[in-house]
């Protein structure tokens, strides 16, 4: 183990990539981000190296943004669907009549 493992900041992003609902991911996301940043600042007062954290940090916050972009296609491909749905049913009453 790690001696930074039991930081917030590890444990909210494990909840982000391990997350499956996609309606909580975007805000497990942001919670990740946010405390990544806390955790950057902290880090900054502390005295002593802090490199294996730091790079665990750089990769967690790259995947993060990644996610994000990901999840941000998946929703407007999601509301492509949706818009492309209504139209059909929309057109398939107009041809009824």
């Amino acid at each position: 183990m790690k001696d930074y493992d039991q930081q917030k900041w590890v444990k909210l992003y494990k909840m982000a990539i391990l997350g499956l609902e996609r309606a909580k991911l975007a805000g497990r996301i942001d919670d990740a981000l946010s405390e990544i940043a806390t955790r950057i600042e902290k880090l900054r007062d502390l005295p002593g190296l802090h490199d294996a954290e730091i790079d665990a940090i750089d990769n967690a916050h790259r995947m993060l943004r990644l996610l994000e972009s990901e999840e941000a296609r998946f929703a407007a491909d999601e509301k492509l669907r949706a818009i492309d749905k209504a139209l059909r049913q929309v057109r398939s009453i107009t041809t009824q009549d």
